[in-house]
């Protein structure tokens, strides 16, 4: 038997998941191997090529799942006007990134141990939202995916910065966006 005892199919895939995801966090991509993750989620050796087939497609499932959550919570981001879009975006992607429970730094950890481009359709995103702003009028940059990435940069700084509680963020990252945008 590949399991420990008591454990079931149905729980072991999340648990390989779970184990995977915490210690890519706390040691980094290339440092974790199939056998760390097999221990951690408590599983005898080989076991765990039953559910993953190797490292690389473990990570870009626990990528995809990650991105498809940020995607998720910004699909909210509709506004009703080019300027509401984008604050819209601005709190969606905060309160994801806030509340992502390692999602974020678990997105460029394995997107870059992975070699994807886990930020591009972000930017992607971004970009033709301000591009919608600055065609109304609503912002002035004058190269839109320039502040697309300068503006992501200032976000996931304003995110990850525990000295100040999560709504005093929110309203930190609006305003710098605010003003980066020249809106």
């Amino acid at each position: 038997m590949a399991r420990t005892k008591g454990s079931t199919a149905g729980m072991t895939r999340p648990a390989i998941r779970a184990a995977a995801a915490k210690l890519f966090a706390e040691d980094g991509y290339q440092a974790v191997t199939m056998r760390r993750i097999g221990a951690e989620a408590g599983l005898r050796a080989g076991a765990l090529y039953r559910y993953f087939p190797d490292k690389e497609n473990l990570a870009g499932d626990l990528l995809d799942e990650a991105m498809a959550d940020r995607d998720r919570a910004l699909d909210a981001a509709t506004g009703d006007t080019p300027l509401g879009a984008l604050e819209d975006f601005v709190r969606a992607y905060l309160g994801w990134h806030m509340g992502s429970g390692g999602g974020a730094g678990l997105i460029e950890l394995v997107s870059e141990g992975l070699g994807r481009d886990a930020r591009g359709p972000l930017i992607d995103r971004l970009n033709a939202l301000l591009t919608n702003a600055k065609d109304a009028g609503e912002v002035r940059v004058p190269d839109t995916e320039l502040a697309a990435r300068a503006l992501l940069a200032v976000l996931d700084e304003v995110a990850a910065d525990q000295r100040l509680p999560e709504h005093r963020r929110m309203r930190i990252g609006w305003r710098f966006a605010h003003r980066l945008l020249g809106a």
